[in-house]
């Protein structure tokens, strides 16, 4: 059977007259009877009781119509569907989020109210594959060649934020008077620390190598708000970003009762890291990801 005489068939069925059915195929009287006549022939049944030009289905007839009407809809509905897919897919935001994600959240919810009809998956396991559109991960800024630091594409890296890495400490603890900080005082102190797969957490390790010693965790979580939280409890100390985990105002950084926590400037080393995106090979070529790249670029 082919897909053109079934569909012959079916409109032959409608108007139950072969003239009238031709015409509304605009084809040939003789080459629709013909269709029907082969189509008969590859099934052995036949399918209409023929008056003159008028035509009726019969049994089998009315079997094939009530088959074949949902399955040649579902086939009409496939190029439809085909291309709804292909702007789902291309309007879907893979998002490898390892670092910023409460920042990036909020942004996330910017850019919905902007372009609603763009979804968003969020993956934030490190060991995930790389079936990502768009990766936002944190480096150390010192660490950063000077090229790489001034040229937002280097390598299809772009720096979204730069800021400093401050030690946060409990204002009622034995650091909770100072306004700056060495990190090799705090080589006995409690620390509270994101999961070691997250990338803050290596590159403050990296500073605890440098000073050389390790420090002595209490408390490891993959949230910052359990970090945050822990910290404001008095749990222990541990580093806050300046912008990506959210600022204390000045008139609570003063107010113990309010907010129980101080941010400490590090004075002996640079403490600083950068946001960056890393767009996949497939998120370079796809037009929403490139404009939701430049929206987080230019937010501040």
């Amino acid at each position: 059977m082919e897909l053109l005489q079934l569909r012959y068939f079916l409109v032959a069925a409608q108007y139950q007259h072969i003239t009238k059915a031709a015409e509304h195929l605009r084809i040939a009287q003789p080459a629709l009877s013909q269709s029907i006549h082969r189509l008969e022939a590859e099934l052995g049944v036949p399918l209409f009781t023929r008056h003159n030009r008028s035509i009726e289905l019969n049994e089998e007839g009315r079997f094939l119509q009530q088959r074949l009407i949902p399955i040649l809809n579902s086939l009409d509905q496939i190029p439809e569907e085909l291309q709804k897919g292909k702007y789902q897919m291309n309007h879907t935001v893979h998002l490898r989020l390892l670092s910023a994600s409460s920042l990036i959240t909020s942004r996330i919810i910017a850019y919905r109210s902007l372009h609603p009809e763009v979804s968003f998956q969020l993956y934030q396991n490190p060991d995930q594959d790389d079936n990502f559109d768009l990766c936002v991960s944190a480096r150390r800024a010192d660490t950063v060649s000077e090229h790489s630091a001034h040229n937002d594409f280097a390598d299809d890296v772009m720096v979204m934020l730069e800021e400093e890495l401050y030690l946060a400490v409990p204002t009622h603890s034995d650091f909770g008077q100072k306004t700056t900080i060495r990190l090799s005082e705090t080589r006995d102190a409690d620390y509270i620390c994101l999961a070691g797969s997250h990338p803050i957490r290596q590159i403050t390790n990296s500073y605890f190598e440098e000073e050389g010693f390790s420090p002595h965790i209490v408390f490891e979580s993959d949230t910052t708000e359990s970090v945050r939280n822990l910290i404001a409890a008095g749990m222990g100390i541990g580093f806050w970003p300046q912008h990506s985990w959210g600022t204390i105002p000045e008139k609570l950084a003063d107010s113990p009762e309010q907010f129980p926590v101080r941010l400490l400037h590090i004075e002996d080393r640079v403490c600083r890291r950068q946001i960056t995106l890393t767009r996949s090979e497939k998120g370079r070529n796809n037009p929403v990801i490139t404009d939701f790249c430049n929206f987080l670029m230019c937010q501040k």
